[in-house]
């Protein structure tokens, strides 16, 4: 299973009760742990801590092995080859299946990474509970040389603190042009095209409560999807129970990489970077271009809702190779390295020179699929997820569980 298939199939707040029970204020330590959770609105800088100190500047790489903890296939083998003929040092990959995994594994201080890959609504919890060190900018040059101002200094990361961006995507609309007869561009909520009966039987959403939830409040024109207002779980909740019946809805994971390109499914919700990853999925013989991707904010001018996010790369707190962990951020944020893997992983790094016409002119993306391509600007449209509080993560759990058992 995949990382973008495994992504939230566990609460990331469940990991977080966890996480913070085992991390007490220690001696030295600025603050007591508590998450600083930030919005597009309120952003925030993450807060220091006098025993979690960044890296001197001025120093040589550590010799390897590079430890890198992961999801699972997230990363282009040909990149840590790369990395190995540049710096002469192997790296070492384990991964895990979900945050509440690697949150616990993290926890136990047992096992020592260098570099980690959290997503930025998790990050708080792993900020609370000093598990990673600030970053030193003076080693990434590439961070202000490539990547879009808005990541370089994100609400959720003030500066980036302790992050660096890795990839970027949209949760929006996939759809075969040779099952889907409907302009869903065209609609004033294309969401509404999952509650279209002449496509039964052949749709599909996540198999997970919160990217499918917001679809059922997306539905009602609700846009916030970050708080747990009962009303509008209700209206998500009934608005999903009608799907059984007038579509025989399919949950899936696998629906917009898979199911889709194969033909098993005609309409799914989709990932963008599933979406351009579905190419390679198409049976030999079959035509690719019957694939199509919609995110509604484009289309509607912001009308309708749409999530958008980040996943990040990490130094840890106990790196034995923090130095050598720097450089293999710097390495994946080079403008090369970061297209070819692209090239093989379908989630796009969030690059200056990327836009979907240059991708397009590049041959990287078919221009029937440009409209996946994440641009910069997108991020002022689109609806961002942050982590939920424990109450609120309840609250749509509970109300996912009786979508599930059918009311």
């Amino acid at each position: 299973m995949s990382r973008r298939e495994a992504l939230r199939l566990i609460a990331g707040t469940a990991a977080a009760g966890g996480l913070l029970a085992g991390c007490g204020s220690t001696p030295g330590s600025s603050s007591a742990p508590r998450l600083v959770i930030g919005t597009r609105e309120n952003p925030v800088e993450q807060p220091l801590f006098d025993d979690r100190q960044s890296i001197d500047s001025g120093l040589e790489p550590e010799e390897g092995p590079l430890r890198v903890y992961n999801w699972a296939d997230y990363i282009n083998p040909a990149v840590l080859k790369g990395f190995t003929q540049r710096f002469g040092s192997e790296v070492e990959v384990t991964t895990f299946y979900n945050s509440q995994e690697a949150a616990q594994k993290l926890r136990t201080g047992k096992i020592s990474f260098d570099v980690f890959f959290p997503t930025q609504d998790d990050l708080p919890k792993y900020v609370a509970g000093k598990l990673l060190q600030p970053l030193n900018h003076d080693y990434l040059p590439n961070l202000q040389k490539n990547v879009w101002p808005t990541l370089v200094d994100p609400f959720y990361d003030r500066h980036s603190r302790y992050t660096a961006p890795y990839v970027t995507y949209s949760t929006g609309i996939g759809w075969r042009t040779d099952v889907v007869s409907v302009d869903v561009a065209g609609m004033e909520n294309p969401w509404d095209v999952f509650w279209d009966p002449e496509y039964r039987g052949v749709t599909g959403l996540y198999d997970e409560y919160r990217d499918a939830l917001s679809v059922g409040m997306y539905r009602s024109g609700i846009t916030s999807v970050n708080d747990a207002k009962p009303s509008d779980l209700e209206k998500a909740r009934d608005n999903l129970l009608e799907l059984p019946d007038l579509m025989d809805i399919r949950y899936t994971i696998d629906g917009a990489y898979s199911r889709l390109p194969e033909g098993n499914l005609g309409l799914a919700q989709a990932w963008s970077g599933d979406t351009l990853l579905a190419i390679q999925y198409v049976p030999e013989g079959r035509d690719p271009s019957v694939l199509r991707y919609l995110w509604p904010p484009k289309a509607t001018q912001d009308r309708v809702g749409g999530m958008i996010s980040n996943d990040c790369m990490a130094v840890l707190a106990n790196a034995e190779r923090p130095v050598l962990a720097h450089a293999f951020i710097n390495y994946v944020l080079d403008t090369k390295v970061a297209l070819e893997n692209m090239s093989w992983l379908g989630y796009q790094p969030p690059q200056k020179s990327l836009d979907p016409t240059s991708m397009v002119d590049r041959g990287l993306v078919p221009e029937t699929l440009a409209t996946a391509v994440v641009a910069q600007e997108d991020f002022e449209m689109g609806q961002i997820t942050t982590q939920l509080t424990p109450e609120e993560d309840s609250s749509w759990q509970e109300t996912w569980s009786r979508v599930q058992q059918g009311g």
